[in-house]
């Protein structure tokens, strides 16, 4: 029910929740995804009032009727993108404003500068509204999101000095800035000698069988699953799941399947940029297409130097990557 005019939305300094909305957001009980494209926020009449304005990827002027209340979560395309409609399992990146739905107040925001890393979901994702709400939305698309806050940041989960509620309305707008692929979906390729044998789960996350042999004494690349997208260049920003091993003990020593994200890695050695990844990393990485899943060997001398590798990583080891090649930063 709508009770007053509408209001430009304002910020509330006192409120700082960025923490919370970087985390795992819970949703309500949406319907599951049936298909590639069935959105599982479905468009409701409260999303619908939502206004903003400004420029796409900036923060937005938003204005909507106070007090807004909505029932369940719901979402209304404000500025429709030209990309193609967002699959469940796509990596998203995209930048949020939340309002309180109350009074129209700011609660928190992503940081919309694009020195910073986006806001990043997985499309579909289960209790997760933010997640939910991008799927089958467009790239550079303007969506409005409404909830409570038990659908976004899960029931009794914020400090109650805050003053926001379980049932208390929230007004979220999401610029969407970018989408790739959710794993390699390239064409399966034959193995390689002395190259470990990798296995994938059907959520596309690999396990690695090393062989009991010494590691190879040069630099191993090779491409498990041929991608069809472009190649990646030196300095290449590019967007990848991956698992790190020791080849001395088959260990997993980091994996951003682990995290459940994907990683931004500037394709580069880190001898150039300090940004960068070890040398046999980028050497491995530069060339390899989209879609791609590789498997890189990195004898010692190519990976870091003695004395700089993280302490899981011992002087003198030979690691195992795999990567999944997902896409390209603009």
């Amino acid at each position: 029910m709508i009770a007053t005019p509408r209001r430009s939305a304002r910020t509330t300094s006192a409120l700082v929740l960025s923490t919370a909305l970087l985390g795992s957001l819970v949703a309500c009980s949406t319907p599951g995804a049936a298909g590639a494209c069935t959105p599982v926020v479905p468009t409701g009449e409260s999303a619908g009032y939502v206004e903003a304005t400004g420029s796409f990827g900036s923060q937005p002027e938003v204005e909507f009727p106070t007090p807004l209340q909505t029932d369940g979560a719901q979402q209304a395309v404000i500025d429709a993108g030209e990309g193609d409609p967002i699959a469940r399992g796509q990596i998203v990146d995209f930048q949020v404003s939340l309002f309180n739905g109350e009074n129209g107040e700011l609660i928190t925001a992503s940081a919309y500068d694009d020195e910073e890393a986006p806001l990043r979901r997985t499309a579909g994702a289960e209790l997760d509204l933010l997640a939910e709400a991008v799927q089958c939305a467009q790239v550079g698309s303007r969506i409005a999101v409404t909830g409570t806050i038990a659908d976004v940041f899960g029931a009794d989960t914020l400090d109650p000095s805050l003053g926001l509620g379980n049932d208390d309305a929230v007004v979220m707008v999401l610029d969407v800035q970018a989408a790739y692929l959710g794993r390699a979906t390239g064409i399966p390729q034959l193995g390689a000698s002395g190259i470990p044998a990798v296995v994938t789960t059907p959520d596309g996350i690999p396990g690695v069988t090393i062989p009991n042999e010494e590691p190879p004494t040069e630099l191993r690349s090779h491409t498990l699953v041929l991608g069809q997208g472009p190649a990646i260049e030196e300095g290449d920003r590019a967007v990848v799941h991956y698992t790190g091993l020791l080849w001395s003990t088959r260990t997993v020593f980091d994996s951003s399947w682990d995290r459940g994200a994907p990683a931004t890695l500037t394709i580069t050695s880190f001898d150039n940029d300090p940004n960068g990844v070890v040398p046999g990393l980028a050497e491995g990485l530069v060339g390899r297409t989209v879609g791609s899943q590789v498997i890189v060997v990195i004898p010692p001398e190519l990976g870091y130097p003695t004395g700089q590798a993280p302490a899981t990583i011992p002087d003198g080891s030979t690691m195992v990557f795999v990567v999944d090649i997902l896409g390209i930063e603009d």
